[in-house]
């Protein structure tokens, strides 16, 4: 994976990320998910893990990256 994301979006503790990945055949993307909170002693954390109430944000996300990707696909 690169080391940053060719594409990023955030709705309050969401992020999704788009990443680029190449071989010498090929080019792929891979979107990941997380979300952001601080722990009990203040500290910034993230997880993968989600609770219902993020799923709206999940889904607008989604769909963010989904039409990034298929402009990439356009040019």
């Amino acid at each position: 994976m690169s080391t940053k994301p060719v594409f990023s979006r955030r709705l309050g503790r969401i992020e999704v990320a788009v990443w680029r990945n190449e071989s010498p055949d090929s080019v792929w993307h891979n979107i990941t998910f997380q979300r952001s909170y601080r722990d009990e002693v203040g500290e910034h954390q993230s997880t993968a893990n989600y609770r219902m109430d993020d799923m709206a944000a999940i889904a607008f996300l989604s769909a963010k990256a989904y039409d990034y990707l298929v402009s990439c696909e356009e040019q």
